[in-house]
């Protein structure tokens, strides 16, 4: 987060893959010690009176220079921001006092300014705070400074710096717009599918021209607003972070998925939200609970949530914002429906309740699991879907069908069971005292 508010503030985009800038940096591992140092050192001054209200001032600096230049060691980070600090400890504390009310603004409305105005206005001005300090202490020569070298998250380079750095990505960029055959878009009911659900027929080669087109589009746009400054040249970073010009399909997010390939996300998102709250259970009663109504391996709560926000939200992937408020309400209906029919189809019987829970409504839904859902559908759209349907579509497509196929079969018929004989019991239907009986 630091590093796409340092970046934000100099250039005009930011690319999906800051998201995953430690890895990108491969520089994941460094930093994950770094933060785990601060923590354990913040955790061990809360034992002092004195060292638990100063020293988080002291340490405040230590995740944006990381973000800054990852290849700092842990050590080093933290006697960094020690030093920056030293004089501004006071000022910190006071700027914090200054958000107030903010603050008690955001406990009166439960959370809600602080989601939707106050947090990011936080960040952002500490940001600012940083680059200020950051400054003072480049100016005053002070020890350690010298370790804060990415000029280009402050100042763009020049055009010749870029083009020096970036020559092959301006030389394809020539030749992709050169050689760059205009595609019409498909039109008729392949096209309507396509366009508005994101579904691509088999053998649709009018929908696959059309995205390889549109990637080829957008590839040369990367490719010019890098070599124009729009966005951050990663080759300039202190960890180097890679570009090179991609296969189609390979990044995009707008793209259409095969009917076959649908159905088999939709088998993954259910494996693996059955995964995750069987591990949930696991971990907080210390025993296997089999989740859900059904008997197998699937929740497939997870697997229609999934699927629809690729369908039904289509027309909104290029507006990451809209895509975000639109898969809760999306998916918190479907969570609240989910519950209502199975209480009302047996017997009243729960298989969750968020009773209790912050803002939650009539138990079915709550605040907590629609930003879960805002979140998680943001991570399918953008990297999730992409990423499964590049391998997916690496698969021979009759084989691919078949294992489609027998899943649906094998799905079908435990529905049908499930409907006669449901999936209950401790931590299943009989949740009460359970650590699990929250998660939907």
């Amino acid at each position: 987060m630091m590093r796409m508010l340092l970046e934000g503030r100099t250039y005009d985009k930011l690319p999906v893959s800051r998201f995953l800038y430690p890895i990108t940096t491969r520089k994941w591992l460094s930093m994950a010690k770094v933060m785990l140092l601060e923590n354990v050192f913040l955790f061990l001054w809360t034992f002092t009176i004195i060292g638990a209200f100063i020293k988080p001032y002291s340490y405040r600096m230590v995740p944006y220079i990381v973000a800054e230049n990852p290849n700092i060691g842990a050590r080093e980070a933290i006697s960094l921001s020690r030093r920056m600090m030293k004089g501004h400890k006071w000022e910190c504390f006071v700027a914090d006092l200054s958000f107030l009310g903010w603050w008690l603004l955001n406990l009166f409305t439960l959370g809600l300014s602080g989601i939707f105005y106050s947090n990011g206005y936080n960040a952002a001005f500490f940001v600012e705070y940083y680059v200020h300090v950051r400054r003072l202490s480049k100016d005053s020569g002070l020890e350690g400074s010298e370790l804060l070298s990415d000029e280009y998250l402050y100042s763009k380079a020049s055009a010749e710096t870029l083009h020096a750095a970036y020559g092959d990505v301006a030389e394809t960029v020539e030749q992709l717009s050169s050689n760059l055959v205009p595609v019409d878009k498909p039109n008729g009911f392949v096209g309507f599918l396509s366009e508005w659900l994101g579904v691509r027929i088999l053998h649709a080669r009018s929908v696959t021209k059309y995205e390889e087109y549109r990637e080829q589009l957008h590839q040369i746009d990367t490719g010019r607003e890098i070599l124009d400054g729009a966005i951050y040249p990663g080759r300039l970073a202190p960890a180097p972070m890679a570009f090179r010009f991609r296969e189609s399909r390979t990044v995009s997010s707008d793209r259409s998925y095969s009917l076959v390939n649908l159905v088999m996300m939709f088998f993954i998102f259910c494996f693996v939200g059955w995964v995750w709250e069987v591990s949930l259970a696991f971990i907080s009663e210390g025993t296997f609970v089999n989740r859900g109504t059904l008997h197998g391996p699937w929740l497939p709560i997870y697997g229609t949530g999934g699927v629809i926000i690729l369908i039904l939200l289509k027309k909104l992937r290029k507006k990451p914002l809209f895509e975000f408020l639109a898969a809760m309400v999306l998916c918190g209906g479907l969570e609240y429906f989910s519950s209502w029919y199975l209480e009302k189809t047996h017997g009243g019987q729960r298989w969750w309740d968020y009773t209790g829970y912050f803002l939650n409504l009539n138990g079915r839904i709550c605040a907590e699991g629609l930003l879960t859902f805002g979140l998680g559908g943001l991570a399918i759209v953008y990297l999730l879907a992409p990423a499964l349907d590049n391998l997916l579509s690496r698969i021979d497509t009759r084989k691919l069908t078949v294992v489609a196929v027998v899943l649906l079969a094998f799905y079908c018929v435990d529905q049908a069971y499930s409907a006669q004989h449901p999936n209950i019991g401790a931590g299943i239907t009989d949740y009460k005292g359970s650590a699990t009986s929250q998660v939907s």
